[in-house]
């Protein structure tokens, strides 16, 4: 009798061997499986939506030039509105995600981001849509708290930085989308008054309607999702949590809630949420603070620095791709270009406009968009999302070596550009410079390991407010160097992302998480 006692008790120690556990424990243990995958495409779109308002409004503005009466200034404030918009709400989001949830960050930003986002096609002057635009970015902007740390809050360890990676792929081909839906709808000729507006309903408005639909579709499909276990489990709410890893874990493997192992979850004091007593200033403040401080100081600034290049390069440049392919391609088709590199290419267009119209150059309303710059936009589009594809299906947990990889061949097309005299070589060296954006998922991944639960959603608002940031001032800068001495803006970028690769070499080459 006390034989087979004693081999009850071992039974039942052996039965408790995964009885209690972290929350990292527990989603290893539930797999990677449908709910995964399914949240991966949600998570996708709506970081699509985002970047579907943050590039495709360029599209928007160029066929609204004669509707909105728009000069060249009013032109860039619109096309750089969105950029503003996710500066000033960033922090702010980041601060919600933290300390309200993930879930209810998306849902809530882009049901009012898609009101906004539709109220903005109705708009009667550039004034009008241009505050209707800073509020929609301002709300859309949360999916760079809540989209990447939802999806690798919910994925396990070994999955996170491949998913994350993968989740990339649709924002580096949101301006290739707003693009291919563009195609269609802009040549259409129709035009119905409504006269309480003082407006004709043209297609550049049913765009920027349509533009504004994966919002609302992304907020009614995460419904059927849940919340992040790792922030519930932040805020203490274990049981909660729990019930959740349960149900990911029915999702994935088909089998019952009670057949999953994992019965209690240990509390994990690293990861709990930062006191957050007072004002909402105080604790933005203190949500804020640990990540300028050690240990997490060193991993800041570098990354931080990072951002700062990869944005300002990525996101500066590719507003000017419709600008530089259009005179790419009017060269080539007037039969000229021989023996010219992309910077001569610029030049030599603007002189030939300049002797056209004389000293005074009349700009005349324009508000159609050539199908060589829609064209082009989905070329690239379709580029960059595959190359993202490849690099989450290798990298692995080579990520430091992968965007460092990126970043040299970035800087080499930057040189090659200026020393290749053949047009269209320098527009596809112009392509392979503009992937040193495929670096921005690789930095998403780094925000998720390097960080603790509690201070994700806020060190990835920051990172993406200080992206835009530097985005916003790129793309003036750009503008002002390519027309003052273009070649050498090309060599100066080529210098930046070098100094990026040496910092890129300072980062961990494996996860070094806090969370351990």
């Amino acid at each position: 009798m006390n034989q087979k006692i004693g081999k009850d008790v071992q039974d039942l120690e052996k039965k408790r061997s995964f009885y209690a556990a972290t929350v990292e424990d527990a989603l290893m243990l539930t797999g990677f499986g449908k709910y995964n995958f399914c949240l991966l495409l949600i998570c996708s779109w709506t970081l699509q939506a985002m970047g579907m308002d943050l590039f495709g409004s360029s599209f928007v503005v160029a066929a609204a030039v004669c509707d909105l009466e728009l000069s060249m200034q009013q032109r860039a404030l619109l096309t750089a509105m969105p950029l503003v918009g996710v500066v000033v709400g960033a922090h702010f989001w980041g601060y919600v995600s933290d300390t309200k949830g993930r879930k209810l960050t998306l849902v809530l930003s882009m049901s009012l981001g898609f009101i906004f986002a539709s109220l903005s096609s109705f708009s009667p002057d550039w004034k009008t849509m241009a505050g209707l635009k800073l509020i929609t970015s301002i709300f859309t902007s949360a999916s760079n708290s809540g989209a990447y740390t939802l999806l690798g809050e919910s994925c396990a360890a070994q999955s996170r930085g491949r998913v994350l990676l993968m989740c990339t792929c649709l924002l580096m081909c949101s301006q290739a989308v707003v693009a291919m839906l563009a195609y269609p709808i802009l040549p259409l000729e129709f035009s119905y008054p409504i006269p309480f507006l003082g407006i004709e309903y043209r297609p550049w408005r049913l765009l920027a309607l349509v533009m504004a639909l994966p919002c609302a579709a992304t907020a009614c499909l995460l419904q059927i999702f849940h919340e992040s276990p790792k922030f519930l489990a932040s805020q203490g709410r274990y049981e909660e949590a729990l019930t959740v890893l349960q149900r990911i874990y029915v999702v994935n493997s088909s089998q019952s809630a009670d057949s999953f192992p994992v019965k209690k979850l240990i509390e994990d004091e690293e990861n709990q949420a930062q006191g957050n007593q007072g004002s909402i200033f105080k604790s933005l403040y203190q949500q804020t603070m640990p990540l300028f401080q050690a240990p997490l100081l060193k991993n800041t600034l570098k990354l931080f620095y990072l951002v700062t290049i990869i944005y300002m390069t990525g996101s500066g440049f590719i507003l000017w791709l419709p600008y530089i392919m259009n005179n790419l391609f009017f060269v080539l088709e007037s039969g000229g270009g021989e023996g010219m590199n992309l910077c001569m290419v610029i030049k030599s267009t603007e002189n030939i406009i300049a002797t056209a119209n004389g000293t005074e150059i009349e700009e005349l309303c324009n508000d159609k968009i050539q199908d060589t710059t829609l064209l082009s936009a989905m070329s690239y589009g379709a580029l960059a999302s595959t190359a993202n594809l490849v690099l989450s299906l290798t990298c692995g947990r080579r990520k430091r070596h992968a965007m460092m990889g990126i970043l040299v061949a970035s800087a080499t097309a930057a040189v090659l550009l200026n020393l290749v005299r053949v047009p269209i070589a320098g527009g596809i060296f112009f392509f392979f410079f503009l992937l040193c954006a495929l670096s921005m998922g690789i930095l998403s991944v780094y925000f998720v390991e390097l960080y603790p639960t509690s201070l994700r959603g806020m060190v990835s608002c920051l990172s993406i407010m200080l992206g835009r940031s530097s985005a916003f001032l790129g793309v003036n800068a750009i503008g002002a160097l390519i027309s003052y001495d273009c070649e050498s803006t090309f060599y100066v970028w080529a210098f930046l992302l070098l100094s990026a690769v040496a910092v890129a070499w300072f980062l961990p080459l494996e996860k070094t998480s806090v969370e351990k």
